[in-house]
Formats: C-alpha cells, sequence, structure tokens
C-alpha cells in the first residue's frame, strides 16, 4: 500500500512593511490607552478647571454641562480681589522680611567667603574668628534693634529672634572656619552678607505691605515665600548633614544616625502640642518665625541625601583632597554639582509639603494678613458657602503652582527618587 509524505514548506519571510507597521500599530494602540486613562485620571482636574468659568447654578445643576453657557471670565478677579478686611500689620510683615533676609545672607556668605588661604598675608586664625563672632553678634543686636523700631515689639522677640539671627551667623562662620580660609575675604563676605540679608529684609517686608492684608495677593505672597524659603534652607541644611554622615569619620555617627532615623517614627501630632508651647514661649506665634526655623532640618532629607551622597565615587573625593580641598570646598564644589537630581528632588518634596500643609499654619497663623492659602481658601468656603465657582478658582490657583513645578523638575525627581535608594 502506497504511503504519502507531505513535504514541509518553508515559512513565507514578514516584509519589513507589514513588520514596521504592526510595531506601529501596537505602538499607536499603547499611547492611545494610556492617553485614555491619562484623560480619565485628569477628568476631575479638567471639571474643575471649566467650572471656574461657570456660574454657581451652572455647577449645580443637573444633569451637568462640560462646558459653560457662558464664560464668566471675570470669576478669576472678583476672587483675587475679595478682601476679607484688616491692614497689613509691621510685626507679620516684618517677620516675613526676616526669614527671606536670613536665607540671603546664609546663602551669599558661604558662596563668597570661601577661597584658598594666602600665606604671609592673611589675618591670623584668632583675630578673623574675633572679628567674625563681633560681626555676628552685631547682626542679631541689629536685628533686635530693627524690631524694636519697627513696630515697638516685646523684649522676648527681640531677644528670641537677635539670638537665632546670631546662631546662624556663627553655624556659617564656623563652616567656613573649618576650611582654612582667607580670613580677609571671611569677613569682606560676611559683612556684604549682612548688608545683603538686610536690604532683602526690608524690601520683601515692603513687598508684604504693598500685597495687603485679608487678600488673595496677600496669601500668595506668604505662602510663595514661606515654601520657597523654607525648603531652600532645608535642602541646604540637610545636605551638610547627610555629608557629614556619608563621607566623615567622627564618634558616635551610627548612634546619631540610628537616633535620627527614629525620630521620623514619632507621629507628628503627638509633638505638635509640645512644639506650640514652645513657639508661644518663644513669642513667635502669629509670625514666620515659627515655621521657618524649627522646620529647617528634616530627618528624611538627612537620610534622602546620605543615601545619595553615599554613591558619589571616592576617587572624586581623593582627587579634591590631593589638589588642597578642605571639606566644605568638596562638598560646595564636589558633591553639590553631583547631587542635583537629589537635590531638587528633596526641594520639590518640601515645596510642596509647605504649599499643601494646613494644620500647622492653621495653628500658627492667626489674623488675616499672615493665613496662607489652604487656610485662606478655608475661610473662604465657609463664608461663601453659595460662592462654589469662586471656590473653584481658589482650588485651581492652589493646584496650579504645585503641579507647574512638578511638570518642569519631574526629570530630576524620578532621578533623584532612582538615586536615593542606592548604597556606595
Amino acid at each position: 500500500m502506497a504511503t504519502s509524505t507531505r513535504v514541509a514548506q518553508p515559512a513565507q519571510p514578514i516584509s519589513p512593511t507589514i513588520a514596521i507597521a504592526g510595531r506601529t500599530f501596537r505602538r499607536g494602540l499603547l499611547y492611545a490607552f494610556l492617553v485614555a486613562i491619562g484623560l480619565v485620571l485628569f477628568t476631575p482636574f479638567i471639571l474643575a478647571f471649566v467650572g471656574t468659568f461657570k456660574s454657581d447654578t451652572e455647577i449645580l445643576a443637573w444633569p451637568p454641562t462640560f462646558f459653560p453657557i457662558e464664560w464668566l471670565l471675570e470669576n478669576w478677579p472678583r476672587l483675587w480681589n475679595t478682601d476679607f478686611g484688616g491692614l497689613p500689620r509691621p510685626e507679620g510683615a516684618t517677620s516675613l522680611g526676616l526669614v527671606a533676609g536670613l536665607f540671603a545672607f546664609f546663602s551669599v556668605f558661604l558662596l563668597t567667603g570661601l577661597t584658598s588661604e594666602e600665606k604671609g598675608k592673611d589675618l591670623p586664625r584668632g583675630v578673623g574668628l574675633g572679628l567674625g563672632v563681633a560681626l555676628a553678634i552685631l547682626a542679631g543686636a541689629a536685628t533686635a534693634f530693627y524690631l524694636g523700631q519697627r513696630f515697638n515689639a516685646r523684649t522676648v522677640l527681640q531677644v528670641t529672634v537677635g539670638l537665632s539671627i546670631t546662631i546662624f551667623a556663627l553655624i556659617a562662620l564656623g563652616i567656613l572656619s573649618m576650611s582654612r580660609p582667607d580670613w580677609r575675604r571671611v569677613l569682606l563676605a560676611m559683612s556684604g552678607a549682612i548688608l545683603v540679608g538686610g536690604l532683602v529684609t526690608i524690601l520683601t517686608e515692603q513687598a508684604a505691605i504693598l500685597a495687603g492684608g485679608g487678600r488673595f495677593p496677600r496669601w500668595m505672597f506668604n505662602i510663595t515665600l514661606l515654601s520657597v524659603v523654607r525648603a531652600f534652607l532645608m535642602v541646604i541644611f540637610s545636605s551638610m548633614a547627610a555629608y557629614a554622615f556619608a563621607r566623615l569619620r567622627f564618634n558616635g555617627k551610627g548612634i546619631i544616625f540610628t537616633f535620627m532615623l527614629a525620630s521620623m517614627m514619632i507621629p507628628g501630632a503627638l509633638t505638635l502640642v509640645p512644639k506650640y508651647v514652645i513657639i508661644a514661649k518663644l513669642g513667635w506665634v502669629n509670625t514666620a518665625y515659627g515655621l521657618i526655623i524649627p522646620s529647617i532640618v528634616d530627618a528624611f532629607g538627612i537620610f534622602m541625601l546620605t543615601q545619595f551622597f553615599k554613591a558619589v565615587p571616592r576617587d572624586l573625593e581623593e582627587a579634591a583632597f590631593i589638589d588642597g580641598a578642605s571639606h566644605f570646598q568638596i562638598y560646595k564644589d564636589v558633591i553639590m554639582p553631583l547631587a542635583k537630581p537629589a537635590l531638587l528632588t528633596l526641594f520639590i518634596l518640601q515645596f510642596q509639603g509647605m504649599w499643601n500643609d494646613f494644620l500647622t499654619p492653621l495653628l500658627y497663623l492667626n489674623t488675616p494678613d499672615m493665613w496662607v492659602l489652604n487656610v485662606a481658601l478655608s475661610v473662604f468656603q465657609q463664608q461663601y458657602k453659595a460662592a462654589w465657582n469662586l471656590t473653584l478658582v481658589g482650588a485651581m490657583i492652589n493646584a496650579i503652582v504645585p503641579l507647574t513645578l512638578f511638570f518642569f523638575f519631574s526629570r530630576y525627581y524620578i532621578e533623584g527618587v532612582s538615586y536615593s535608594g542606592l548604597k556606595g
């Protein structure tokens, strides 16, 4: 009986054009799917934005309409011109000016005060350090005098704020003194930084007064200034502490680092009342000092930057040491430029944390001229319960700034989050 054999035919190769078309089609489906998910997730924000141009009747109507029947563009300036009453107090404006001046002083002094020591031309270390301490004390005394002259501040406020300024100046001076600096340049930079800080203080204070009292321009000014200054100061101090934990060797480093990590486990609500009592004793209630100075160091920021700094190759640090660089020069000129993703990540997180904070400003700030945007929107919603369109305008203003910040720096944010988990 004859058997038939079937010969396998070779598979026909797929045309390159068909393969490219298939990949393009699958990629297009994937992008379309991702866009659809993005639109679904972003729909509440889009509806809220469109609702800012509607009337209250349209917002509450059923069935709802996506676009307004009549675009009420005047809703935005109406909210901007809303006035809760109250004049700008010099106490609040001065506190905003001083925290901005403190940031300006610290930044200018650290950036300009360090250079290589010039043998034979420099002042003796004892003389330079003594004059620097005298300048720091003078800065604190001038601050206390300014508070007394500006609005006849209480003695406890003058003493605590003046002492804080002196301590910050001494911290900056101590950091530079460990690097064998040119003391002539340090003293010149410190004098210039004090003048710059004073100028920034006056300009910021006048800007706060011009922004008004219980008005949205003043609340935007308050929250923007507090968020930027707090985030920048926290990045500076947290990065310094992180560099010490990641690169320096000193007794008790492991115990201190463990204690710092343990402090992250303490609930914030547990320390809320004790912190308020301390702030009240210092006379910092209803001022910017109570929100900025106690918050310039964060355990999470130190931990995140420590992990990032450990991943930086030590070869770069050793090469800088061979060239005669000090620890602070290495921190400023080697580590900080390489740590830009982590620093921007920490800045964005702290900026958003202050911008979105509600409980702490509600507890510490109690007059309309010192409110931040979240507190002001809560009070506005209580007093204007029927004005849903204006409430949506305020919510949009509150959301646009952090979203814009994240949009422009999202690449650095993702890099910082991914790198900060590495250990070197």
